[in-house]
């Protein structure tokens, strides 16, 4: 199990004050804004950031079961010293799979998964969290999931 430090929190804590302060009701721009706000407050904290990060990663077709490569981008990654942070947002209702995937395998020590999300999507989310861990055997990632509509960030 990965441990969750002092500095990670008081991050995590940053990011859910940005993504709690953006207006959902309108999905014109929200992607866009909160990745934006994002971006900013890592600036501010000293960390060097990439939006559309480039990763190359590993993906299972749902449907056969096939796994292949698949390129993709992060929507955001930002490095400061040895902290390196992984931002995936999906605007719809859950977590895309490959959402999570890229997640998994990015480099990172603090990966957050944002949804705008409804009240059900918690469940949802976090049940293809441990579906894709199992699958893949990733264990150690320190992943945190934000969704929007319901101002909750979860561990998972």
């Amino acid at each position: 199990m990965v441990q969750v430090t002092l500095s990670d929190m008081a991050l995590i804590d940053e990011i859910e004050r940005v993504c709690f302060g953006v207006n959902i009701k309108s999905r014109d721009g929200l992607h866009r804004d909160v990745i934006n706000k994002l971006k900013s407050l890592f600036i501010k904290g000293g960390y060097k950031v990439r939006l559309e990060y480039p990763i190359c990663f590993n993906s299972r077709i749902r449907k056969s079961g096939d796994c292949i490569s698949r390129n993709g981008n992060l929507d955001l990654f930002a490095v400061k010293k040895d902290q390196k942070v992984a931002i995936e947002f999906d605007t719809g209702v859950n977590l895309k799979f490959k959402s999570i995937e890229k997640l998994f395998q990015a480099e990172a020590n603090l990966c957050i998964a944002i949804v705008r999300g409804n009240s059900d999507t918690l469940d949802c989310s976090i049940e293809r969290v441990e579906q894709l861990k199992e699958e893949y055997g990733f264990l150690r990632v320190n992943l945190w999931v934000i969704i929007l509509s319901e101002k909750i960030a979860h561990k998972a």
